[in-house]
């Protein structure tokens, strides 16, 4: 789906955006026809934005919509249509444009729905984690950017330099756009997309993802919705153990890791997703 096609399919399935408290961006694409089943918050992964599950990711948004679920998506800060210099995110505060999205959502009476990819992962995990209130139906989070930490001295460090120079980008080596997925018509796509940010994290990004995964780990005894974590077991950007220890400590008595074998990082780019297509969309419909 091209940009062309992708504003028709976003004017014939009434998107709208709407602001957040913070003053972030946030989507809505409603179903076309009949009342909607269900709602799903997809938070997308860093650098990234909310409308490239309409025209990547297996158009995941045109899919849930004809499936009759409402997608609702937030822009981090710094990406896609939502204020503030590219790539620069407070994730802590992100977290909390998370749990105002899932508190408008509980205010609708339908079943909802968390989905979470990368960095919007733990996003995604760290707000089922601080508030299980909310009414959530389940949570899907794809290859999601945990951390354990880093050693005391040099998470301060990490902390110190956030404080004095939020923006300044941490040099890393630069990951290539077929590092992401195994498709490379989809590697090829990422590469040219000019609305992707393609620059390293900030230490702004790197301490505020430090804290909330910190929080995260220490309240997973309080997670107890029903839970799948797709990983894949080539992923580069985002540990696969961590996933694995994330669905052992949760306390949810429904969950489930399942392997990707030779997936990368973005696991609905795949040179063939038909099969986690399935998955996601067999999952969602037992959870209903």
């Amino acid at each position: 789906m091209d940009s062309e096609a992708s504003e028709s399919f976003s004017t014939q399935h009434h998107h709208h955006q709407f602001v957040l408290s913070s003053g972030a961006s946030a989507h809505k694409w409603q179903c076309d026809s009949s009342s909607p089943r269900a709602i799903l918050i997809l938070q997308h992964g860093f650098g990234e934005y909310a409308e490239r599950y309409v025209i990547s990711h297996s158009q995941f948004i045109p899919k849930l919509n004809a499936a009759r679920f409402e997608v609702w998506a937030l822009d981090l800060w710094g990406h896609g249509t939502s204020p503030g210099d590219r790539g620069i995110v407070d994730v802590e505060m992100a977290v909390k444009d998370h749990l105002e999205m899932r508190r408008r959502a509980d205010a609708r009476g339908l079943p909802v729905f968390l989905f979470g990819r990368s960095l919007g992962g733990l996003i995604t995990a760290a707000s089922v984690a601080e508030n299980s209130s909310y009414h959530t139906n389940g949570v899907i989070l794809s290859s999601p950017a945990l951390t354990e930490g880093l050693p005391l001295p040099a998470e301060y460090l990490v902390h110190l330099l956030a404080y004095f120079m939020p923006t300044t980008q941490i040099p890393t080596p630069k990951a290539s756009a077929e590092d992401l997925c195994g498709d490379p018509e989809q590697a090829r796509l990422t590469a040219e997309d000019e609305s992707k940010y393609k620059g390293q994290i900030s230490f702004l990004v790197a301490s505020s993802a430090l804290q909330v995964a910190r929080r995260l780990w220490a309240r997973c005894g309080q997670w107890t919705q029903s839970t799948l974590v797709i990983h894949g077991t080539s992923d580069s950007h985002a540990q696969f153990r961590l996933s694995e220890r994330l669905v052992r400590d949760i306390a949810s008595t429904d969950k489930t890791l399942h392997p990707v074998e030779g997936g990368y990082h973005e696991l609905l780019n795949e040179e063939d997703p038909k099969e986690i297509v399935n998955l996601l969309f067999d999952w969602l419909e037992s959870h209903m």
